[in-house]
């Protein structure tokens, strides 16, 4: 192999790596937004309660927050990227097999893992960074303060449970209910 085509292999090489990384990029752009995760039929419960939550587009003067600002972690691009995939594989195959379409696979899935496991502290925090701001009341700001303290093991998802999506919990067991009546009727 001669020096020129060893140089127009290692320009052709990075052309297609810049090319291969921009079509990376606009995808994990793309699928940060609420309208790609609420393209999904098993998604639409959740958008609905999203919508309708402190930080859906329905509340005026609250901070608005799409799917990706908390249910993927915000400590490092490669944890990030990493849970994406793994949230998204496990998403598609759940969809794939039927499992994700239903609120009592949702139930279980939250009994076995916890619901809490769906929301990240990096992803409240990078948001949410004064937690003891001069005027809130005195039981969140001796709450906060234990927090950043180190003094409990509480975490942000543990106590605000019902901030992104209401009270979804609620909304599942009567969706589950709903289905399983209707299906006894049958």
């Amino acid at each position: 192999m001669n020096k020129s085509s060893l140089i127009l292999g290692i320009i052709v090489g990075i052309v297609v790596a810049a090319f291969g990384s921009l079509i990376a990029a606009s995808k994990i752009v793309s699928s940060n937004e609420v309208k790609f995760c609420a393209s999904c039929h098993p998604m639409k419960t959740f958008y609905e309660t999203w919508e309708a939550s402190v930080h859906g587009p329905a509340q005026k003067g609250a901070m608005k927050a799409k799917c990706a600002d908390c249910h993927l972690p915000h400590d490092g691009f490669t944890n990030y990227l990493i849970t994406k995939m793994k949230a998204g594989l496990n998403d598609y195959l759940a969809n794939m097999q039927g499992k994700g379409s239903t609120p009592q696979y949702w139930l279980e899935r939250w009994a076995k893992q916890g619901a809490d496991k769906h929301v990240y502290e990096s992803s409240c925090r990078k948001c949410h960074q004064e937690l003891v701001a001069p005027g809130i009341p005195l039981k969140a700001f001796s709450a906060h303060r234990q927090y950043e303290l180190g003094m409990t093991k509480e975490t942000c998802i543990s106590c605000h449970r019902n901030v992104g999506h209401g009270n979804l919990m609620m909304v599942m067991q009567e969706k589950a209910a709903s289905q399983k009546l209707a299906k006894n009727e049958k």
